[in-house]
């Protein structure tokens, strides 16, 4: 079994990688072979053997969000022989060893984190439409045939099963693409498109505790 990690971090987010890398390589599934990619546009001199540059260049705000799903779907033919694909946050840190059972559920093929403000009822998560999308306009649009006010997912951590997530990843930035065309801007970015897939394919999605 192989697992990749993705990271993106260009200019001063680069910086986190250090300590990120350190903390899951000690704590998150630390028996399990790990591959890291880092999307980014500076320098990887000296990095560890299982960490892989992919070059990207600096989009800034909000382009980077609309940039997200292409540049990882380069990813597809690299890993083909992996079994999941994690991606978390730069500045999300491992700080407690982290087991393959208590993270993955090998009967689905998603999985995301329960929002801990939405877990806290914090506004504007305590009451309909919470923080979903709902512009018509938009591909991220949460109607009320699909709106479920018990969960709402982050979008710093997230990922699937090797080619699945291919799947995942090919629609969000198929949406993204085409609101990006007709000047609509997500609520909350690519966050919003996640909340879509995760809430259009519940039954394949396991959902981390906040």
């Amino acid at each position: 079994m192989k697992i990749a990690v993705t990271f993106w971090g260009t200019q001063k987010y680069l910086e986190f990688l250090p300590e990120w890398y350190q903390r899951l390589e000690k704590y998150f599934l630390p028996s399990i072979e790990k591959t890291y990619f880092v999307f980014t546009d500076g320098q990887l001199s000296g990095a560890p053997f299982n960490v892989k540059k992919i070059e990207i260049p600096h989009y800034g705000f909000p382009e980077t969000y609309h940039k997200t799903f292409e540049e990882l779907l380069k990813l597809k033919e690299v890993v083909w022989d992996y079994t999941w694909l994690v991606t978390v946050d730069a500045d999300l840190y491992a700080s407690s060893v982290i087991t393959y059972e208590e993270f993955f559920d090998d009967s689905k093929k998603y999985f995301g984190v329960h929002h801990p403000c939405h877990f806290m009822q914090m506004a504007p998560h305590h009451r309909e439409p919470g923080a979903y999308d709902t512009n018509p306009l938009s591909n991220a649009c949460i109607d009320d045939s699909i709106m479920d006010m018990t969960i709402y997912h982050q979008g710093c951590l997230w990922g699937g099963k090797i080619p699945y997530i291919f799947d995942m990843m090919r629609q969000i930035d198929k949406w993204t693409k085409e609101d990006v065309s007709k000047d609509v801007q997500a609520r909350y970015y690519e966050e919003s498109y996640m909340n879509k897939w995760f809430l259009t394919h519940r039954d394949e999605t396991h959902t981390l505790a906040p």
